[in-house]
């Protein structure tokens, strides 16, 4: 049977089929492909020279083709690793297993899951095993895990008093607030603000946090009951909202002019006189307790002119829990940390260790207020 005479499938043209197609038509439409140096090469060479591969590769085709001697090449064995094609059933089972497992905060290993297979009617090795879990998406490792701090006494009881207070201030089936409640937050934004992975193309590039712009932004928004109505109103704090560029600098000492001054004369004084440097990473180098503490004194002012007492919520920020005085720590001195627990009238046993009256300090030391509770209790808050 000629080579010729068989009949190609009906598939679409592969890349490399394509490139033998171009590389036969450049062969046969150049003015000297019937040159005689060509017709001195050999069938194969003369071939190859046409289909742009190897010698070798014609050989081993026309090799295969003589051995078959029935119109069609051998099927063809994959090569490597065959797929793995797992029972519907058994991922059933190993999701069943994990779920459950995970509800129950019990850790699931490979011999629990081919024990409970095995159970079930179904044996796989472990590398089976292992090959199929990562298919359906499974990895083996620590799990994102509920923080212990949050189940502590103090945040537990904390908490209970926070709900407590919250509640008492609710009335009716709206939930209207007897008393107008002010939400305090502060947030910030980048121009190139990404998670830490994401999806990336082929040699694309993601640039960095910090790599643009960032604004600060601080605000306010109170929700009240407004005159005799049974509804709730919120609104936004008046003069609550500052947004400010960390990027921008004041004008020089030598008086050359900013080209951003404008935006600089916008920034709170509180702002443009302090000498915080920001990071460009995170809105929380831009703030300290200084600043938050006049910003929340012009807060509360406002809020008491135009809403009377409040209750104010805010989050537990490094920079609002600074105390009126300082308390002592770990790297304070025996004799300074005696002094302060003489003051708060706390009785001092007689040679005790330093453990021991660091321990006396940790409880005692919520007698010093915060220094955002006594401004907002300057102006009936």
């Amino acid at each position: 049977m000629s080579l010729f005479s068989s009949q190609r499938s009906a598939a679409p043209l592969t890349e490399n089929e394509k490139i033998m197609i171009l590389n036969a038509h450049k062969y046969f439409s150049e003015e000297n492909s019937s040159s005689k140096k060509r017709q001195k090469f050999t069938l194969r060479k003369r071939v190859a020279e046409v289909l742009g591969v190897s010698e070798s590769t014609v050989g081993r085709v026309i090799h295969k083709w003589n051995e078959c001697k029935n119109g069609s090449f051998a099927e063809q064995k994959n090569i490597g690793r065959p797929r793995l094609q797992p029972s519907p059933d058994i991922i059933t089972l190993l999701r069943e297993k994990i779920t459950n497992a995970n509800k129950a905060g019990t850790p699931v290993s490979t011999p629990i899951l081919r024990q409970y297979l095995a159970e079930n009617g179904f044996t796989l090795s472990k590398w089976k095993l292992l090959r199929l879990l990562h298919t359906i998406g499974y990895y083996y490792g620590h799990s994102k895990r509920r923080n212990i701090l949050h189940e502590s006494p103090n945040n537990v009881s904390f908490r209970c008093q926070y709900i407590r207070s919250r509640l008492s201030n609710l009335q009716g089936n709206n939930d209207i607030p007897n008393r107008p409640e002010v939400f305090l937050d502060e947030s910030y934004c980048h121009l190139h603000h990404t998670s830490p992975n994401t999806w990336v193309p082929h040699q694309g590039v993601v640039l960095a946090p910090g790599r643009g712009p960032l604004l600060v932004i601080f605000g306010a928004i109170v929700v009240f009951r407004n005159g005799n109505h049974n509804k709730t109103y919120g609104e936004i704090v008046p003069n609550s909202i500052y947004i400010w560029d960390p990027a921008i600098k004041p004008q020089s000492s030598r008086g050359r002019k900013r080209s951003n001054l404008e935006a600089w004369d916008n920034i709170p004084d509180i702002l443009r006189d302090t000498a915080i440097v920001p990071d460009q990473i995170d809105y929380h180098g831009n703030f300290n307790a200084e600043i938050f503490e006049s910003l929340f004194t012009k807060l509360c002012a406002t809020v008491e002119e135009k809403y009377g007492g409040v209750d104010i919520h805010m989050d537990g920020a490094r920079y609002y829990k600074r105390r009126i005085e300082n308390i002592p720590t770990s790297a304070s001195k025996k004799s300074e940390i005696i002094d302060w627990l003489t003051r708060k009238e706390v009785v001092v046993p007689i040679d005790a260790y330093k453990a021991e009256l660091l321990e006396l300090v940790r409880q005692n030391k919520e007698k010093v207020p915060f220094a955002c509770v006594e401004i907002a209790k300057q102006h009936g808050h």
